[in-house]
């Protein structure tokens, strides 16, 4: 095999590399892209949980509010039913 046909391998076996690292480079640059859409939406999930949280932050402290009414509420009936049983 003289220089000119090694060379012609080489540059044969190059191109085949080259075109190899080429497919590979294109997956990755599509799971890259697949990625992105995935963070995008989880981003968008996680915009949602927490408008989710912040909702239910404000009805648990408006049933602690009521919680406590009833509270006041029941001690009041409970008194006022022990001044009219003493009454009688």
């Amino acid at each position: 095999m003289n220089n000119e046909e090694k060379i012609l391998k080489l540059l044969e076996n190059m191109q085949s590399q080259i075109s190899e690292n080429t497919q590979i480079l294109k997956a990755l640059e599509h799971k890259i892209d697949t990625i992105k859409a995935e963070q995008e939406n989880m981003k968008h999930e996680l915009t949602h949980i927490s408008g989710d949280t912040k909702s239910i932050k404000s009805d648990i402290e408006i049933m602690s509010n009521d919680l406590n009414f009833i509270e006041v509420a029941t001690g009041k009936n409970i008194t006022d039913m022990a001044n009219l049983k003493s009454v009688k």
